[in-house]
């Protein structure tokens, strides 16, 4: 949430956009830490099965995000 909110602090498109795929990178983070949950069976399936699609519905929102500022990158 802080990459996201300095992104959209930032005046230029480029930095944005770094500080999105930061995010967006964090997301898989989050994903790889919810396998180690359930390999130690710390919270139940179905718990779970919400937190992975909350976390790929980020995901998707933020690839929105991100290529949404895509479109506000100066071509060279």
């Amino acid at each position: 949430m802080s990459n996201l909110a300095e992104g959209f602090e930032r005046t230029h498109a480029i930095e944005k956009i770094q500080l999105y795929k930061v995010a967006r990178a964090s997301v898989g983070e989050v994903r790889s830490l919810l396998y180690v949950i359930e390999d130690q069976e710390l919270v139940e399936a179905g718990l779970l099965k919400t937190a992975r699609r909350m976390v790929e519905q980020t995901g998707s929102l933020i690839t929105g995000l991100i290529r949404s500022s895509e479109k506000y990158v100066p071509k060279r």
